[in-house]
């Protein structure tokens, strides 16, 4: 599977939860322990300004206990890391590490 493939469910599903965002692939890189290989992929989603603080919140909330079904992947943790404000982009930080199923 390349890496693309492997960030691209992550991309949809998290688009559902929060549609008025632009997400985009910051990075993404293999990842292995002794026992389980992955990927971790951090993403960042753009709001408009008014929604960020409530959409932030919200999805912390949603993202400790929501339930992906990726196909080929396990969501071993993801979680909104950094709210950015930078040149007029309001920008949530999401890191995720995917476990090959």
């Amino acid at each position: 599977m390349n890496g693309r493939a492997r960030s691209g469910a992550i991309l949809r599903a998290i688009r559902l939860l929060i549609p008025k965002s632009e997400i985009r692939v910051i990075h993404e890189r293999p990842w292995h322990s002794l026992t389980f290989a992955g990927t971790q992929i951090c993403l960042s989603a753009q709001l408009p300004h008014a929604e960020m603080m409530r959409k932030g919140e919200e999805l912390r909330a949603i993202l400790t206990d929501f339930e992906f079904d990726l196909p080929g992947q396990l969501v071993a943790d993801i979680a909104v890391t950094q709210a950015v404000v930078t040149k007029g982009a309001n920008c949530l930080m999401i890191d995720a590490l995917l476990l090959d199923d």
